[in-house]
């Protein structure tokens, strides 16, 4: 078989790979700061996306024109927590008295419909979108970067090796992609593991546990990790996530899926879903690259710059990344239409690095002591609330570990004070 023919491209003042939201949000602020962009998508989109697709308010304004109430399936009001299928406590997302104006729930999207908007807004702002266009390499000179590229076949256009060339590349192409590797950052990169169901639902009225305005979240079934219910408009994502483990790649440990697995099958069950829904259902599976600690987000020269899942910008304690790929992905553009692309480590750093800092010593404790997390912290009823305002980025970590260590601390004097009052 002849080999795919050899095409050559125009310049680009910035090539994004990847077009999920981190990779679109870059490519239309560069494109709106007049920058000639292009964005590359392996898929024909839209694609399907595995995601739980949790969206808190706060993120509309990073999302610039795009109003996401149009993608929105359901919004959630409620949270109900649980431990090992028990000491079930639901909770209001809103602390009561909370005027309608003020109202945060979280928004359910639809991944691939809410992706495929944002890739539209980068078209509209003069965005040249490359679909079936998979990144296989790159090299680095003075006048900027070569981009190698395979092309798929369809319909009209035959398969083809192009070269790119560009003056800067952002990696977007999450935790697998291989813009990180080609300039030797993210070398040994702490991953987590999630897989996740979708299983087509018809909404009862009559049914107390599973309604659209409900998240359900379990932290006993799967140990250091959690599962998650998450209504969709047609259906329900049953998943969980593992996000400690002995090896610092959980794709790497042969019981990690069969362990969330069963630990899916065992929330489903609890909650009322026939497993035989679940049969014959594929498991999405996704690795989640967390937060390690800082390092460079961008090559020595400042040519290539790392946004979203490439970027490990996953927060250890939650798991959630959708509100930091897009903030990561504007700062890649405006450090880049500031000519300070060498700034990006530091811009990045500067807004998330504390905060996911004090995340991660927040998840050791969470993760290593979960029974006590979920008894003195998730259970109470402030919890809640503040969960979703650490997610919408209205609050930080910072300070709350120290606090949530007392409480537990607390908790634990009064439990050795009562049996010592008992005795």
């Amino acid at each position: 078989m002849a080999p795919p023919a050899l095409e050559q491209r125009p310049r680009y003042d910035l090539v994004v790979v990847g077009a999920g939201p981190a990779g679109a949000t870059a490519a239309t602020v560069a494109a709106r700061g007049g920058l000639r962009v292009a964005l590359l998508e392996k898929q024909p989109l839209p694609r399907h996306k595995p995601c739980g697709g949790g969206m808190p308010v706060p993120v509309q304004r990073e999302l610039l024109d795009l109003a996401p109430e149009a993608l929105v399936d359901t919004r959630v009001r409620y949270m109900r927590h649980s431990w090992c299928f028990g000491r079930a406590v639901e909770a209001p997302i809103d602390p009561p008295g909370t005027p309608p104006e003020q109202s945060r729930g979280l928004l359910m999207v639809q991944r691939p419909r809410f992706d495929h908007a944002l890739v539209c807004q980068a078209q509209a702002a003069g965005v040249e979108l490359l679909e079936g266009h998979a990144f296989a390499g790159l090299e680095r000179a003075a006048g900027g970067v070569t981009l190698q590229v395979r092309r798929r076949a369809v319909a009209g256009q035959e398969a083809a090796a192009l070269t790119l060339l560009a003056a800067a590349v952002i990696g977007a192409d999450g935790a697998a992609g291989g813009v990180a590797a080609a300039v030797g950052l993210r070398r040994s990169p702490r991953i987590a593991l999630a897989l996740e169901l979708e299983v087509p639902h018809r909404w009862d009225p009559a049914d107390p546990l599973l309604r659209p305005d409900l998240l359900h979240l379990e932290y006993g079934a799967l140990r250091r990790g959690y599962a998650w219910v998450f209504p969709k408009a047609d259906h329900l994502n049953i998943g969980a996530g593992l996000f400690y483990g002995r090896q610092r790649d959980l794709r790497r440990d042969p019981s990690a899926r069969s362990r969330i697995m069963a630990a899916i099958g065992a929330y489903a069950a609890a909650l009322g879903v026939d497993p035989a829904r679940l049969k014959g259902l594929r498991g999405h599976g996704h690795p989640l690259p967390i937060w390690d600690g800082p390092e460079p987000l961008h090559s020595a020269d400042g040519r290539v710059l790392l946004v979203g899942d490439a970027a490990g910008l996953i927060n250890p304690l939650f798991g959630d990344g959708l509100f930091h790929a897009i903030r990561s992905g504007r700062l890649a553009a405006e450090a880049l239409l500031a000519g300070q692309p060498c700034s990006h480590t530091a811009r990045v750093h500067g807004l998330l690095a504390d905060d996911f800092e004090a995340a991660r010593r927040l998840g050791r404790l969470f993760y290593g002591l979960s029974g006590l997390t979920y008894r003195y912290g998730i259970a109470q009823p402030r919890a809640t609330p503040l969960a979703v305002r650490l997610l919408g980025g209205e609050l930080n970590f910072r300070g709350l570990g120290r606090r949530s260590l007392r409480r537990i601390a607390s908790g634990l004097l009064g439990e050795v004070v009562g049996i010592g009052k008992g005795a």
